[in-house]
Order: C-alpha cells, then structure tokens, then sequence
C-alpha cells in the first residue's frame, strides 16, 4: 500500500513538472499601451497628461459640461469624452500593450464664420514624431452623447458630440461672448474692412487676435509682413493687410526699380567703354608683300 500511495504521488509529480511552461518576462519600455508615458506606474488604471488643460473658454452653458464624462465603445475601442478636459481612449484586447492613452488635452475653439465649431484637444500621448490630438464637432441633439470617433489621418482624431446646449440658433456665436472692450475693437475692424481701409486678409488676422486676446484661440505664430518687404520677399508669396501697407511697398518697389535701372544703365556704360578701350589698344598687325 505504501508503495501504491508513493507510485501515485510520484506520478501526480511528474504530470504537474511536465505541465509548466516558461514564462517571457517583458521589461523594456515601450511609449504606447499600458507602458505608455500618460500612464501612472503606481496606478496603472491613471493616466496622466503631458500638460494641464487650458481654461474654460466659450458659451456659460457649457460649465454644466465640466466634470462629466461621456463613453462610446466601437469595435475594439472604448472612448471616453471630458469636455474642457481631455479625451481618452482604451484599446479592449487581451494583448499585453494593449493601448490605454490620451488622444488629447483641452486646448482652445476652432472658429468658423465667426462661431464655435469644434473643441480643440492637443498634447496627446507622443505618436512617432507627432503628437495625438482630436477635434470635437458640435451638433444639436436631445441628451449629451458621444456620437462618433474617426481617425482621418495618423493620429489625428475627429469626433461629434451631440449636446442640447447648441441647439439655440445663438448658441454658438463668438461676438456675444467677447467683452465690451474687445465688441468694439471687432466692430472697428469690421468698420475698417467695410470701407477698404484693410483688406480680407487683413480683417481675418485681426479677428484672430481678438480671440486670442479672448482666450478662446491658439497663440498666432505666424508674422504679419514687415513694411520694409522687398521684391524677392514678395515673390515669396507674402501679402499686404492694409491699404497704407499697399501703398507704402509699392512706393519701395517704385524706387527699387528706378535704383536698378541707373545700375543697369552704369553697367552698359561700362561696358561699351571697355569696347573701346580695346579697340584702341588693339596693335596694328604688319603685312607682308611677296
């Protein structure tokens, strides 16, 4: 009997020893999935953004939006929507770098025709050489919901949302949410661009900086054309904003060009009295008679 309960054991041993397989322990770092950058190591349920988001910005009404979250699962992704906040999304695979990461960080309003069109989400987790971001459409709808998400191109998301918030037909425009100060530089710009004294151009930039200056648009990057531009610049492609600009570079142009003809004029004149010279300094070649 002993030797039966030691036969069994040993087989019950063998058995489980056979049954044991190696286990690959990944250790190197990797900047996407649950190793990615916005993850909290401690925590690996936290993500943790690369910036902070931007201050609130917009219509009052959409402060009923802040703090709130709002899902949309489709085929293997889960995505999660905080307007004013950020943009999330988490990849629903057994895979071990499974993705779980930010798309993107509230950042500012894209304005179309003078109203707000979408939310701007920027700063996302580090995708190749580039950063993720989204930008979220509005669109009027019964309830808030997280209607879609696209990936138009690498990385660079497109969502809507529905809100009840944008159904009033003034729901969305820009210049009621402006101060009292920044309605009236708007309403002299427009003035200036009625009358011709700036051009289209012109008017465009400058409603940028009110937006900036409101908080609602991307910091400009871009530089205004110098009042100095000269002719290769403006064969470069760059572009007046005002008439006063127009006139004062067309005056440079002017005298550019006159500056350039009497060079041109001197250099023929150099020219022609090279010619000259050399003819006259020519030797006369002898002939001989046979």
């Amino acid at each position: 009997m002993i030797h039966r309960h030691l036969f069994i054991l040993g087989f019950v041993c063998s058995v489980t020893s056979a049954s044991l397989v190696q286990m690959r322990i990944v250790t190197e770092t990797a900047n996407y999935g649950y190793f990615a950058n916005s993850v909290d190591v401690e925590n690996p349920n936290k993500l943790v953004p690369s910036v902070s988001p931007a201050n609130f910005s917009g219509p009052k009404l959409f402060h009923r939006l802040v703090g709130k979250c709002y899902n949309l699962t489709e085929d293997r992704y889960r995505y999660s929507f905080c307007p004013l906040q950020n943009f999330t999304q988490y990849e629903i695979s057994a895979r071990w770098n499974a993705y779980q990461g930010i798309l993107g960080v509230w950042s500012h309003w894209h304005i179309e025709n003078n109203t707000f069109a979408a939310m701007v989400l920027k700063n996302g987790d580090q995708c190749g050489d580039i950063d993720r971001s989204v930008k979220v459409s509005l669109m009027c709808g019964p309830s808030e919901t997280l209607l879609n998400v696209t990936e138009p191109t690498r990385c660079q998301y497109s969502a809507l949302f529905s809100t009840r918030y944008v159904c009033h037909k003034d729901a969305l425009l820009v210049y009621p949410r402006l101060n009292f100060e920044l309605q009236k530089e708007w309403d002299h710009l427009l003035t200036e661009f009625h009358y011709g004294d700036i051009t289209k151009k012109g008017y465009e930039v400058g409603l940028q900086k009110i937006f900036h200056k409101a908080g609602l648009a991307e910091t400009i990057t871009t530089k205004l054309p110098e009042a100095t531009t000269t002719a290769a610049s403006l064969m470069e492609g760059d572009t007046f904003t005002d008439l006063q600009t127009c006139n004062k570079e067309y005056k440079n142009l002017q005298d550019e060009i006159a500056k350039l003809s009497v060079e041109l004029e001197a250099m023929k004149l150099m020219v022609d009295l090279n010619k000259i010279q050399n003819r006259t300094n020519k030797p006369h070649r002898l002939t001989s008679h046979q």
